[in-house]
C-alpha cells in the first residue's frame, strides 16, 4: 500500500497483554500524519488466523505471546507466503532477539519501553516504503525472469574480441562457443545497415539470425545477436506444401469439389474436377456469387454465412445424362467470415437409391396382387360356402344356421381387410386414376384398417407428376399414416396437398403422442429416413415437426417435375381444385 494513500492504514497488532495493546492504541492516536485502523489479536492462534484471513497493510508482533513467540509467528507468516511488512515489539532491547527477528523476515525491531508516536510512525512509514519497493523489485525480477524464459529466440552479446559476455539459455543450448560465428556470418561485425535477418541452418534446426551494433557502459563496441528458431515454421511450410500437393492430387482423382466463399457469398477459391461432367468447373466459379449460379443453394449459403452449417443437393441433366451432387457448406471459422463448401458426385448413389425404392415398390405391388388374387379369392370362396351352408341349415336345422351366418360375416370382413391391404401394397388407383384419387382412397383405407378419422384435402391444382413421382408421394403419405397409428396412437389424421404456382406441399399431421425430433435418427425402423429419401428422389424438401404430447406434422415440398398423369389434369372430375374427403 502506498504511504501517500489517504485511506486508513490497516494494522494487525498481535499482543497478549491488553494494557500493552491499549498503550499502542494511545501511541497511534497521537500520530498526525495518517489514520490507522487497528485490529487486535490477543493470542498466537488468533494472530495466525488473522494472517490467513489477510486484509492488513502492516503488522506488529509482540515477542512474547504466551507459550510461543513473535519470531515463531513471523516464521509462520513466511511459510504462508505473506508479503506484508511486519515489525517485532519487545519490552527490552536484545541484539539476539533483533537478529532472530530480522532473519525471520521482520522489517524492523522496536522496543516498547521508549516507543513514542514519532518513532512508531516513522517505522511504519519506512516499512510500507520498504514493502512497496520490494514488491516492485520482485515484480520486475519476475517479469525479467519470465521474459528471459519465454522469449522465443536465442540472445547473445559479444565484445570486439569475439568473447561472449551474455547469452540466454536458448543460445547456450544450441550455439556452442566458437561455432556461432560461423553459423551466423563469416564476419560477426559486418555491416548490418540493411537490417535484414539471414536464414541459418544448424543440424536439423532452422534459424532466422540478425545482428546489431551496441555500445557498452564503458563505451566499448559490442555486437548483439538474436536467432529466432523457425524450425517449426519451416517444417510446417514444408508439410503444408506436401499436403497441398497431396490434396491437389486427390482433388484431381476424386469426384469432389471444394472451395471458399467470401462474406458476400462470392467464390474466391475452388478446386477439384470431380463434377466437370455436371458442368461444375472450378475455374468458372471463381469470382461469381455461388447462389446466383445455383439458386437452389441460396438458403444453405445464407445459413452458412450467418455462422451455421447446411446441406443442399444440386441436380440436372447434361448431354442426356442425369447428374446429382451433394454439397456441405459451413461458416469459415478460421477466417471469421465467409464459408467453405465441399461437393461430391452422388449420381451413382441416387441411381441405386432410386433403383432400390423402385424394387421395393414393385415387390410390394407383387405381394399386394398375390394377396388380392390368392388369399382374396380363397376368402371369397369361403364366404360363399358359408352362405350356402347357412341357407341349407335354415331349412333343415334353423338353430344351427347362426354359426354359419357368423362364419360368412367374418369371411366378408376378412375379404374387406385383405382388399384394403392389397390396395395399400398395390395402389391400383395410382396407376388408373392418379395421385389425388389414390390419396383419397388411402384415407379411406386408414379408416377401414385402423378405425381412425382420416381426411384428405386438396387445395389448388394437383401436381403434374409421373407415376414414379406419384408413387413416392403415396408411400410418404402411407408411411406417415402408419407411424401416426402405430407409434403415435393417433385418432385423427389430416392429409393436405396444396399448390402455389409450381411449388407443391404435402402435409400429414396427426394428434398422436409425438416424439423428440432430435432422436428420430436413432429409431430402429428408419421410416422417417426412408420418407426423406423419397422426398430427395423428388428433388424436394422434407421436414418433421413434433414434440411429446402435441402430435406430429410431416411436410414434403416439391415442384412440378414430370408430365402430369392423364387423370390429374385440371378440369377432370376426379381432380377438382378444392375438395375434402372425410372417412
Amino acid at each position: 500500500m502506498s504511504v501517500d494513500n489517504l485511506q486508513p492504514i490497516r494494522v494487525l497488532v498481535v499482543e497478549d497483554r491488553e494494557d500493552d495493546f491499549d498503550f499502542l492504541s494511545h501511541v497511534f492516536g497521537q500520530t498526525r500524519l495518517g489514520a490507522y485502523d487497528l485490529e487486535w489479536a490477543s493470542t498466537f492462534e488468533d494472530g495466525r488466523a488473522a494472517l490467513q484471513r489477510g486484509g492488513h497493510d502492516v503488522a506488529l508482533f509482540d515477542y512474547n505471546l504466551g507459550p510461543a513467540t513473535g519470531v515463531e509467528l513471523l516464521q509462520e507468516a513466511q511459510t504462508m507466503g505473506c508479503t506484508m511488512p511486519i515489525l517485532l515489539l519487545t519490552g527490552h532491547d536484545s541484539p539476539e532477539v533483533d537478529e532472530a527477528a530480522l532473519r525471520a523476515g521482520a522489517v524492523d525491531f522496536l522496543g516498547k519501553a521508549h516507543l513514542d508516536h514519532v518513532q512508531l510512525e516513522r517505522a511504519i512509514r519506512y516499512a510500507l516504503h520498504h514493502a512497496e519497493m520490494r514488491a516492485k523489485l520482485r515484480q520486475s525480477q519476475e517479469q525479467l525472469e519470465l521474459f528471459m524464459r519465454s522469449v522465443p529466440c536465442a540472445v547473445a552479446i559479444r565484445d570486439e574480441d569475439g568473447r561472449t559476455i551474455f547469452q540466454n539459455e536458448l543460445f547456450a543450448r544450441f550455439f556452442r562457443p566458437g561455432q556461432e560465428v560461423q553459423k551466423f556470418s563469416a564476419d560477426p561485425f559486418e555491416s548490418v545497415a540493411n537490417g535484414e535477418p539471414r536464414p541459418c541452418v544448424s543440424g536439423d534446426r532452422h534459424w532466422l539470425v540478425n545482428s546489431f551494433p551496441m555500445v557498452g557502459s564503458d563505451r566499448r563496441r559490442l555486437n548483439g545477436f538474436t536467432a529466432v528458431d523457425v524450425t517449426e515454421r519451416v517444417n510446417a511450410e514444408n508439410e503444408r506444401r506436401r499436403t497441398t500437393q497431396l490434396l491437389d492430387s486427390i482433388m484431381q482423382s476424386l469426384p469432389v469439389i471444394a472451395g471458399r466463399l467470401d462474406a458476400g457469398g462470392r467464390v474466391v477459391e475452388a478446386r477439384g474436377r470431380g463434377l466437370e461432367h455436371a458442368g461444375v468447373q472450378p475455374g468458372d466459379l471463381i469470382g461469381r456469387v455461388f447462389a446466383q449460379v445455383y439458386p437452389d443453394a441460396r438458403d444453405a449459403v445464407r445459413e452458412a454465412l450467418a455462422g451455421e452449417s447446411a446441406n443442399f443437393t444440386l441436380g440436372g441433366r447434361r448431354h442426356g445424362t442425369e447428374w446429382h451432387a451433394e454439397f456441405f457448406v459451413t461458416f469459415d471459422a478460421a477466417q471469421g467470415e465467409g464459408a467453405t463448401f465441399f461437393g461430391r458426385d452422388i449420381s451413382a448413389r441416387r441411381w441405386l437409391e432410386r433403383r432400390l425404392l423402385t424394387v421395393t415398390d414393385v415387390e410390394q405391388q407383387r405381394i399386394g396382387a398375390d394377396l388380392h388374387d390368392g388369399l382374396g379369392q380363397q376368402l371369397t370362396g369361403l364366404s360363399c360356402m358359408a352362405a350356402a351352408l347357412r341357407d341349407r341349415l335354415k331349412k333343415s336345422q334353423p338353430d344351427e344356421a347362426a354359426p354359419a351366418e357368423m362364419i360368412s360375416q367374418l369371411a366378408n370382413d376378412a375379404i374387406a381387410q385383405s382388399r384394403a391391404l392389397a390396395r395399400g401394397l398395390c395402389p391400383v388407383q395410382l396407376e388408373n386414376a392418379g395421385l389425388v384419387i389414390a390419396l383419397e382412397e388411402l384415407a379411406g383405407q386408414a379408416h377401414t384398417l385402423h378405425a381412425i378419422d382420416c381426411r384428405f384435402t386438396l387445395h389448388g391444382e394437383p401436381p403434374a407428376c409421373d407415376h414414379l413421382g406419384a408413387m413416392h408421394l403415396y408411400r410418404i403419405t402411407q408411411e406417415a399414416i402408419h407411424n401416426a397409428v402405430r407409434h403415435g396412437k393417433a385418432k385423427h389424421v389430416r392429409v393436405s396437398l396444396s399448390a402455389r404456382g409450381p411449388e407443391h406441399r404435402l402435409v400429414i399431421s396427426d394428434d398422436g403422442a409425438g416424439f423428440e425430433t432430435g432422436a428420430h435418427h436413432r429409431a430402429p425402423g428408419g421410416g422417417l429416413r426412408l420418407m426423406g429419401y423419397r422426398a430427395a428422389m423428388l428433388g424436394g424438401g422434407f421436414s418433421v415437426e413434433s414434440r411429446p404430447g402435441h402430435g406430429t406434422r410431416i411436410t414434403c415440398t416439391f415442384t412440378t417435375f414430370a408430365q402430369p398423369h392423364e387423370n390429374d389434369e385440371t378440369g377432370k372430375p376426379s381432380a377438382p381444385k378444392n375438395f375434402e374427403v372425410a372417412c
